[in-house]
């Protein structure tokens, strides 16, 4: 999590970079990030579209830090060589920095295998904008821009270092920190989509 600090100090912030997210660090964001009630703020740290988890989420439960995860904010490397054509235009989906109040609804149930990816997962139901990237230079390119339902969902990405084909677009976390934030959230529960 060595990200998170070297992203804050970006703003000014002097993190001892070691990814351990302390009390100190907690506090940066919150001075940093917009807080919310109960959600997740979704950072990405850089344009480059690098098929790792190098950006992070942040979980607030009643106002306050609950945690800090890898994911990734951006597709995976097989999405980007080989994006798809949606209204005219081929490119890679990338979602735009944005607020969209109660975009994504949590969906679960008692049988995970009924589910789809078989886990809980964040499904689009309301409007965002995304950046349709289609030259396959590994840098968000950001001109393209559609708005709409897209399928960007916010979800698990397996267990290995590489995002590959878990995201055409999604927000994806690593299964070993997804599995905790999905905890705190019921079916049906909606979130809002903050991407900073």
């Amino acid at each position: 999590m060595k990200q998170v600090q070297s992203y804050l100090n970006r703003f000014g912030c002097n993190l001892v970079v070691d990814g351990i997210i302390g009390e100190k660090t907690k506090a940066e964001i919150k001075k940093y990030i917009l807080n919310q009630k109960k959600g997740i703020t979704w950072v990405r740290c850089d344009d480059q579209l690098t098929n790792t988890f190098d950006d992070f989420g942040v979980l607030w439960i009643g106002g306050e830090v609950a945690s800090v995860f890898p994911c990734s904010t951006t597709a995976g490397k097989h999405y980007i060589q080989n994006p798809i054509t949606h209204g005219g235009i081929t490119g890679t989906a990338i979602a735009a920095r944005q607020s969209v109040k109660y975009s994504h609804v949590f969906r679960s149930s008692p049988n995970w295998k009924s589910l789809w990816l078989g886990a809980p997962f964040f499904a689009q139901v309301g409007s965002i904008k995304i950046y349709r990237d289609g030259n396959k230079d590994n840098k968000i390119d950001e001109i393209n821009v559609q708005s709409g339902l897209f399928g960007i969902n916010f979800h698990r990405a397996g267990l290995g270092s590489f995002i590959d084909n878990w995201s055409a677009g999604c927000q994806v976390v690593p299964d070993k920190y997804w599995f905790e934030v999905v905890k705190h959230f019921t079916n049906g529960e909606k979130i809002d989509f903050v991407l900073i």
